[in-house]
């Protein structure tokens, strides 16, 4: 039996998964978010009733939103107070007596989409996350790469989409991370809000816009069309660097079919290499990835660094 959590800022999820990656048992609860010792006691009090249940499972593994120090393991960036800057895995391992492995939500997506998901098989895959914001992920022969600062796969953040903007008559916002013009800002369901909000005077959650789009509704649709191309433009360029033979996408707008497969006619359309079948497709796991990625955690070798 392996033992999972998908840590957020609202909630904790847990998951028992059997040899076989079948979940028998899933649970969730609230985050003590400001408070480490109500935190652990949290996590301990659902290992302890899962032992009762299964008997103790030698290994746990978290996926959790943010960073860690590759050297310290130290959580680095994480929408969790109680936890920043803490030794994430060593400390845990010390209370609970067992080994925990922690690794970013995105990079858990990108592991079970690798292992058994939409890339199964799949040497080399870039999964990106269209959820509250934009993130990524990466895996090769089913392991990570990169690392040596703590942050790999973030295709949101770093870019500069200000032309893009300009050209849709779009004003530039400051993004979460303190930058002007990064993907995170407009590439996830709040940046289609903020599209839609910008175009139309009006705001209007992310859904409806695209349930606007999917009936026809004029200013809907070119909100749309402008959140793909500004996704597709920098999605292109993560394609062109990485040659990817599979992009699976998770996350809220990952449940919008017709919405991906714009993105990779897009996508296709812009890189240097040949993709004669689809490359952008939602994730088999787009709903629960960083849980069963969590899961999978102790199949890494032990270089990865969880």
């Amino acid at each position: 039996m392996h033992y999972a959590f998908d840590i957020g800022g609202s909630k904790i999820e847990f998951g028992a998964f059997d040899a076989a990656g079948d979940i028998q048992s899933h649970i969730k609860v609230p985050t003590p978010a400001d408070d480490r010792d109500a935190f652990v006691a949290v996590i301990a009090g659902v290992i302890g009733d899962a032992d009762a249940e299964f008997g103790a499972a030698s290994d746990i593994g978290i996926s959790f939103a943010g960073g860690l120090d590759p050297q310290t393991g130290a959580v680095i960036s994480a929408n969790i107070p109680a936890i920043k800057g803490w030794p994430f895995a060593p400390e845990l391992s010390k209370i609970l007596n067992r080994r925990v492995r922690v690794a970013n939500d995105a990079d858990c997506f990108a592991l079970a989409e690798a292992r058994s998901g939409a890339a199964k098989d799949a040497r080399t895959v870039f999964a990106i996350i269209l959820g509250t914001g934009v993130g990524g992920g990466i895996v090769v022969d089913g392991q990570f790469i990169g690392g040596r600062s703590g942050i790999r796969g973030e295709w949101g953040h770093g870019n500069d989409v200000s032309g893009a903007l300009i050209r849709h008559g779009l004003a530039a916002v400051r993004c979460g991370c303190g930058r002007t013009g990064c993907l995170d800002a407009w590439g996830g369901a709040r940046g289609l809000e903020r599209i839609y909000a910008q175009i139309s005077g009006q705001g209007r959650p992310s859904y409806d816009i695209t349930d606007g789009w999917q009936n026809g509704d004029a200013i809907a649709t070119h909100a749309v069309e402008i959140f793909v191309d500004l996704i597709a433009g920098e999605l292109a360029l993560m394609v062109n660097v990485l040659d990817p033979d599979c992009v699976p996408v998770g996350g809220g707008l990952a449940s919008e079919g017709r919405l991906i497969t714009m993105i990779d006619d897009q996508v296709r359309d812009r890189v240097l290499g040949r993709y004669d079948a689809p490359l952008v497709m939602p994730g088999r796991y787009h709903r629960d990835g960083g849980l069963r990625g969590a899961a999978m955690l102790h199949l890494l070798d032990d270089r990865a660094g969880v």
